[in-house]
């Protein structure tokens, strides 16, 4: 996927998996790992977000792991999108991010 509005983790942990019918949210947490100057590796956080998703084929396949405390190291990619609600008077912006392909390692 080479668009713009396009993300790709690698090796990341999907975790916070919950079931919302016809969606699936979840938080994906990217580590890269990197050696001190003392030669102890060490595990780097780089970036925590929450994905939806939205297909029903990759819903199906999660579905049947997903328990209260289910994590799973992912490759996943998708698009995406921003959506603009109004709440007392106030302009709200949301970040959307669709997974589209997802690989369980």
């Amino acid at each position: 996927m080479n668009t713009v509005n396009s993300f790709t983790f690698n090796n990341a942990l999907l975790k916070s998996v919950r079931d919302y019918g016809n969606v699936v949210k979840g938080i994906v947490q990217s580590r890269q790992t990197e050696y001190t100057p003392d030669g102890q590796m060490r595990s780097r956080f780089i970036a925590s977000r929450q994905v939806t998703f939205t297909d029903p084929d990759i819903i199906a396949q999660l579905r049947p792991l997903i328990t209260d405390n289910s994590e799973f190291v992912v490759n996943l990619s998708g698009y995406l999108t921003t959506t603009v609600r109004e709440d007392k008077g106030q302009t709200k912006w949301y970040d959307n991010q669709i997974v589209t392909a997802l690989e369980l390692l």
